[in-house]
């Protein structure tokens, strides 16, 4: 599925295994994780993307996002999607020598007092349900993601690094906040989350977020 989709893209596709290789030698691997849903007849995956490319010095990346649907066909699909939309269109124009037109990323220049990034940051990922606010996206885009880029300038050390928001919010309260950094938690992130301004609804919404930085030469 994933292959079909790269091709159909534009985007050249090789195969070692069950590693996909795409120009500038950027490796995928992907995982469909069944996972437990508390709603009956509703079915919940897991899409996870690995990528590594000489860019993070071979190190990997990880992405996952969340599908559901009636059928555990329909929840693959609605994880893929999210994935094509999202981190995938991140880590093509990041880390391969692909070029989509037009381009699916916001890059932004990120820089501390020792270094400089490109940040590739994808599209904020959002779904609702009736009765949701819109106010869990807005507030993240107006305050938490600002924040996330203070922090980093603030804190981080050179090279690579990539940085995954899950946001939840259901029955009036911010129920679910994951923030990672380089894949692991990043706990400073999630206890400056906990004191923002959320006007969560009484219905659910969710916002997922995925960006990349490399660093690049910092000017004399």
């Amino acid at each position: 599925m994933l292959a079909n989709a790269l091709t159909q893209h534009g985007v050249e596709v090789g195969s070692t295994g069950d590693i996909l290789w795409l120009p500038g030698d950027l490796g995928l691997k992907r995982f469909i994780h069944d996972l437990p849903s508390s709603n009956p007849g509703t079915h919940l995956v897991a899409f996870e993307l690995v990528a590594a490319s000489p860019l993070t010095s071979n190190g990997p990346i990880y992405s996952t996002m969340f599908g559901h649907g009636d059928s555990r066909e329909k929840a693959v699909a609605n994880s893929f999607v999210k994935t094509m939309i999202g981190p995938l269109h991140v880590m093509l124009e990041s880390l391969s020598n692909h070029v989509c037109d037009p381009p699916q990323t916001v890059i932004e220049a990120w820089a501390s007092a020792t270094a400089g990034w490109t940040v590739f940051e994808g599209q904020v990922i959002t779904e609702e349900s009736e009765g949701s606010t819109h106010s869990l996206s807005s507030i993240y885009q107006g305050h938490g993601w600002p924040a996330l880029r203070r922090m980093f300038e603030a804190t981080q050390s050179r090279g690579p690094h990539a940085i995954s928001v899950s946001l939840v919010s259901f029955g009036g309260e911010v129920s679910g906040i994951d923030i990672l950094l380089d894949n692991e938690p990043w706990i400073e992130a999630i206890e400056h989350f906990r004191t923002l301004p959320w006007q969560a609804g009484p219905g659910y919404e969710s916002a997922r977020h995925f960006a990349i930085a490399l660093e690049k030469d910092v000017a004399p």
